[in-house]
């Protein structure tokens, strides 16, 4: 199992260290110094730049390069909309449920090495976003942020963002393990390395 570390300043959640290159893992939780809620966590990265003052009120057209959200078999169509499905998970918490968002992190430094178009790049890491839907039942929320368009250090990146429940017809359910818990970084390297062998993305 991974370590999980300290979250350096301005990280909102503890990364869970791993041994593949260009992936991030790790659990936000409620509690601490912030009031972190699933709609902060989510708002946090789908305005990259310009992020509205107040999360809590209707988002505007996100600023991120693309925001997508996955939902399970059965899930309500109204959750089929980025606040709204972070809004339902918090009012689901009771303020008492510490395990937010799950949050994976893929990097593609092939975009900027001119081995991978920034489309192929959503591709692959939207549809292994749609491969945990299915093998955890849970949804997803996929944000890519491409640094450079806004005159900043790092590879294009997506974030898949997973509420920590699985998400069943009735609502948030059990949580969702071990995918939500610190083992499952080990999980999602072993997945992400098959998917990518999958899509042969080896030129």
């Amino acid at each position: 199992m991974g370590k999980k570390l300290k979250a350096p300043p301005g990280l909102d959640y503890q990364p869970v260290t791993g041994e593949v290159e260009h992936v991030s893992f790790g659990v936000a939780q409620a509690g601490g110094d912030t009031a972190l809620t699933a709609e902060n966590f989510i708002g946090k990265r789908a305005f990259p730049v310009m992020k509205p003052k107040d999360l809590s009120l209707p988002w505007p057209n996100p600023t991120c390069h693309k925001l997508d959200v996955q939902l399970p078999h059965g899930a309500s169509d109204e959750l089929w909309d980025p606040q709204r499905l972070a809004q339902a998970y918090d009012r689901q918490c009771f303020s008492a449920i510490r395990d937010l968002v799950v949050i994976v992190t893929l990097r593609f430094p092939e975009v900027d090495e001119g081995r991978m178009r920034l489309h192929e790049a959503w591709h692959l890491g939207w549809s292994f976003g749609a491969n945990l839907v299915q093998e955890h039942s849970v949804a997803v929320v996929a944000a890519m942020h491409v640094p450079a368009r806004a005159a900043k250090p790092g590879f294009p990146h997506i974030h898949l963002m997973i509420p920590a429940r699985q998400l069943l017809p009735s609502g948030f359910g059990k949580f969702a393990q071990p995918l939500a818990t610190d083992h499952g970084r080990a999980l999602v390297e072993k997945a992400w390395v098959a998917w990518r062998e999958a899509a042969d993305v080896s030129r």
